[in-house]
């Protein structure tokens, strides 16, 4: 079976380039499968970056989401005191669906055959690997491997994630911007910044906001952004929230979303990420 590529969604938290590069594939799970995880809340919590974590790869019976580059280093493994080095530094990693079904297995086991191709007979390594924890359960390793090992030569994975389009880096958050930042948080994407009341002009101020609209009920996109920042939800760009988007972005926090401030926004989202 032929597993669908999704590769419209980017993990929040991973940091570019692979100075080490890449010697094993890490299998993980979702997590019990008693505790109903599902496909689309594992994404959603990388593209969130409400754990502040991620995962190359999440996979389950015919579909596979890269949320970040394989030549990029995922978060997945752990870091710090009682991890053994190596697992994020030099390894690929797959989130993988608890229930294990037939399925799953071939699609992971396609996946890790497409890798290969490209980065060469990489062993597999369950998370318990490189860190003191239960994760990935039960999955059997060996079962993927046989699998992997027993199709055609896998098609290169390597470039499953396409280049992110560019934006304009012109500090204007017009449309075009409004959407990228949509896209890159995991909102609904119109293109505007929605529900917000007027700034004062003296505590904070919004002069590069050129696609808004006023009225009750705060922005999707804010509140994804405020949540990633770990404030308070109410969807409006005031000034708390333009201040710690100021400092997350590393420029003066004088609390205006000026140009200068958009014009970082839009270089990091040129990433793929915000």
């Amino acid at each position: 079976m032929a597993y669908q590529d999704i590769t419209q969604y980017n993990a929040a938290c991973f940091t570019q380039g692979r100075p080490y590069g890449v010697s094993s594939i890490t299998i993980h799970w979702w997590g019990d499968p008693g505790t109903h995880p599902t496909f689309e809340g594992v994404v959603d919590t990388f593209v969130t970056g409400a754990r502040r974590t991620s995962a190359h790869y999440v996979a389950e019976a015919g579909r596979v989401a890269c949320l970040v580059d394989p030549d990029d280093r995922a978060w997945a493994c752990g870091d710090g005191i009682g991890c053994r080095s190596g697992g994020n530094d030099k390894s690929i990693s797959i989130e993988c669906n608890p229930r294990q079904n037939d399925g799953d297995y071939q699609t992971v086991a396609e996946l890790v055959s497409n890798l290969r191709a490209v980065y060469g007979d990489l062993p597999l390594y369950p998370h318990k690997h490189w860190f003191n924890t239960a994760c990935p359960g039960t999955y059997d390793l060996g079962r993927i491997d046989r699998i992997a090992k027993g199709l055609p030569a896998g098609k290169p994975a390597h470039d499953a994630k396409p280049a992110v389009p560019q934006i304009t880096v012109d500090g204007s958050c017009g449309p075009a911007t409004v959407r990228r930042w949509q896209q890159v948080m995991g909102t609904p994407v119109d293109g505007v910044v929605s529900g917000q009341v007027m700034p004062d002009g003296k505590s904070y101020a919004r002069p590069a906001l050129k696609s808004c609209s006023y009225g009750k009920g705060g922005s999707l996109l804010i509140k994804a952004v405020q949540a990633r920042l770990g404030l308070a939800r109410d969807g409006l760009l005031g000034p708390a929230t333009i201040r710690a988007i100021q400092a997350h972005l590393g420029v003066a926090q004088d609390g205006s979303f000026g140009p200068a401030t958009v014009r970082a926004l839009q270089a990091r989202l040129n990433q793929g990420t915000f």
